[in-house]
């Protein structure tokens, strides 16, 4: 009996139209005839909304393909890949359009710096910190940040590199006098100015506010922005220095705001 099925197997074997595969894919088959292809998609791959399952032993060798959760590693993956993609759209807009894209980043900066001087100023008089929030003040930070502050720095640092290039001897310390003597105690008046102009006084009040905040607000600049600004100078890429000036400036703002209370 064994001999006469293994004959008449390789007989089978031998008539046209028949091969080994398709002999072992109508073996597999319930009714004796080939699969149903795989679901593909219109590039002629398997559907990515599938996965495959094990295989059930009375069903066709794709009946196990059922839709698939997304994994929790993904899920994770996509969560780190968060910031570098924010980061990598930064850097675009940094280049496509650089003076915006900084005076938005400080104008930004510049009004939250107001919001948490004025929260630090509410939590120190040990009251709700959300009470009597002057929402005009970051207002006029923000404008000031994005018409002013930004794109001033941006041409700063531009220019600044510009005169005093790397290649000079104690380019670096030349660099840091020049923003220390020339441009910070410059840009500082520049700031009561318009921030006297954007709260609505007249010039008797934005001489009264220099003479009685100026010299305090300059001497701190010297204490806080010197070693910052020679970092942000000297090492600090001439794209990111006005981010990174931002940054330090969201606490700089905040006393400054506390200044003007």
């Amino acid at each position: 009996m064994a001999a006469s099925a293994a004959r008449e197997r390789r007989e089978r074997l031998r008539e046209p139209g028949k091969s080994p595969g398709f002999v072992r894919a109508a073996a597999r088959s319930p009714r004796g005839r080939r699969p149903a292809p795989l679901p593909r998609a219109r590039n002629g791959r398997p559907s990515p909304a599938f996965a495959l399952e094990p295989r059930s032993r009375r069903g066709p060798h794709w009946a196990g393909l059922l839709p698939m959760a997304p994994e929790v590693s993904t899920l994770r993956a996509g969560a780190r890949s968060l910031p570098q993609r924010a980061l990598k759209q930064y850097l675009l807009l940094l280049r496509l359009y650089p003076v915006l894209t900084k005076a938005a980043t400080s104008g930004i900066l510049s009004a939250f710096g107001n919001f948490l001087s004025q929260i630090i100023e509410r939590v120190r008089k040990k009251g709700r910190w959300f009470q009597n929030l002057d929402l005009r003040g970051p207002l006029r930070y923000a404008i000031f940040g994005f018409f002013f502050s930004g794109p001033l720095s941006h041409f700063f640092y531009l220019y600044l590199d510009h005169w005093i290039p790397a290649a000079v001897s104690f380019s670096g310390v030349k660099r840091l006098l020049v923003d220390r003597l020339v441009f910070g105690p410059a840009f500082l008046f520049f700031f009561f100015f318009c921030m006297n102009l954007l709260e609505g006084k007249d010039m008797a009040a934005f001489f009264a506010k220099v003479k009685t905040g100026y010299w305090p607000a300059l001497q701190m600049n010297w204490k806080v922005w010197t070693p910052i600004q020679f970092i942000n100078i000297n090492y600090i890429p001439l794209q990111f220095r006005v981010l990174f000036a931002n940054i330090v400036a969201l606490f700089w703002y905040t006393y400054l705001a506390s200044l003007g209370k």
